[in-house]
């Protein structure tokens, strides 16, 4: 299992992606130190475009991790990670580096024919997970208007973190979808790739948060919605409103980012209840399915985030992982519920390969 996973092509810009656990049995801070320094080395000779760290205990360790890590506005989410780690990473890079710029809780990335940016809500006012879900798209909304974006055109990705999700998922998930047919967004045009999972947030008393990807200086005809409908149903045959992956094509290569994937049927049915192993395996069924359906497979995976309801079954799915995730991609395994009780594993990933279209402008 690797911590780095890269790719690139001749003449154009190399894309670096980090998943890392620390080492177990110290105090946070000796944790984190060496995590950190073991990030630093790896990641020298590259710019930093995001990183997100997964706290064992996100109520005592947040400030302490924003000190070491010197960054006030860092993205922090409530997910232990198994293994009785207290942190974990995940990050992506870039070299050589284009202009960032640094916003209030995120990052503007400049390249050359394309215009990122990874973002994030600082505080939220509302109370309830439907009233904050909806914060938090409006406030994204806000946003993409200063750079004279949408929603429905620009925003790419999201990653939603619902403290005690089996109570809380039902009223974000209907907040998002009254605000998404504000939007223009149904099952007949499109949706957002977007992974929705358990995770406490900093100050802990909040509900919901949402970290978003938005992409500027692109042509519709480069955004695929991914599907893969004789193993996974729309996302609307069971109610919530996100797409199972975007595939962004480039002139010199294609990102796909696979929205959290479980052990689901093409009639949006629990395959194997009770069974962690077979629900892995399903899984992993499940995304490469998706990427072989656009121009892909098991081998273009970058990084991954592997989501468990009970940490015990790490031992069943790590085994599982290995056999069928291919060892360069950088991946972590944290603590997670999945939106619904019997989804006992979930994971989603990012894959990157070369199979662009020139009638687009490189990745630059």
């Amino acid at each position: 299992m690797a911590i780095q996973s890269t790719f690139s092509v001749p003449g154009g810009v190399s894309e670096f992606f980090y998943a890392m656990s620390s080492v177990p049995g110290r105090s946070f801070r000796e944790e984190a130190e060496e995590l950190l320094a073991r990030y630093r080395e790896a990641a020298a000779g590259t710019v930093p475009v995001w990183c997100r760290f997964h706290l064992s205990d996100i109520a005592n360790q947040a400030q302490e991790l924003r000190e070491l890590s010197g960054d006030a506005d860092a993205a922090l989410v409530g997910q232990p990670p198994v293994g009785n780690a207290r942190i974990a990473l995940e990050a992506y890079h870039l070299s050589p580096g284009p202009e960032t710029i640094r916003l209030e809780n995120g990052t503007e990335l400049r390249l050359k024919h394309y215009r990122q940016l990874f973002f994030r809500t600082g505080t939220l006012t509302a109370r309830g997970s439907g009233p904050q879900m909806r914060e938090e798209f409006e406030t994204a909304e806000r946003l993409l208007a200063r750079y004279g974006g949408t929603v429905a055109e620009n925003l790419q990705r999201t990653w939603i973190y619902c403290r005690d999700i089996d109570n809380n998922y039902a009223d974000l998930v209907s907040a998002r979808r009254e605000l998404f047919r504000k939007y223009g967004l149904t099952e007949n045009t499109h949706y957002i790739a977007s992974t929705g999972i358990e995770g406490m947030s900093d100050p802990h008393s909040r509900l919901v948060r949402m970290d978003s990807f938005a992409l500027f200086g692109h042509v519709p005809e480069q955004i695929e919605y991914m599907q893969a409908l004789d193993h996974l149903s729309p996302t609307h045959v069971y109610a919530v409103t996100f797409e199972r992956g975007t595939r962004i094509v480039y002139g010199d290569r294609s990102c796909c980012c696979i929205s959290g994937t479980a052990s689901i049927d093409r009639n949006g049915g629990i395959v194997h209840p009770r069974d962690v192993e077979k629900q892995t395996r399903r899984l992993i069924e499940n995304v490469e399915a998706l990427l072989r359906n656009h121009g892909g497979s098991l081998a273009d995976l970058k990084q991954a985030v592997v989501y468990l309801r009970d940490p015990a079954d790490a031992a069943a799915v790590e085994a599982v992982l290995c056999d069928r995730i291919p060892d360069e991609t950088a991946r972590i395994m944290v603590k997670g519920s999945v939106c619904r009780p019997g989804w006992l594993v979930e994971m989603d990933a990012i894959a990157v390969n070369a199979n662009g279209n020139p009638a687009f402008k490189r990745f630059e």
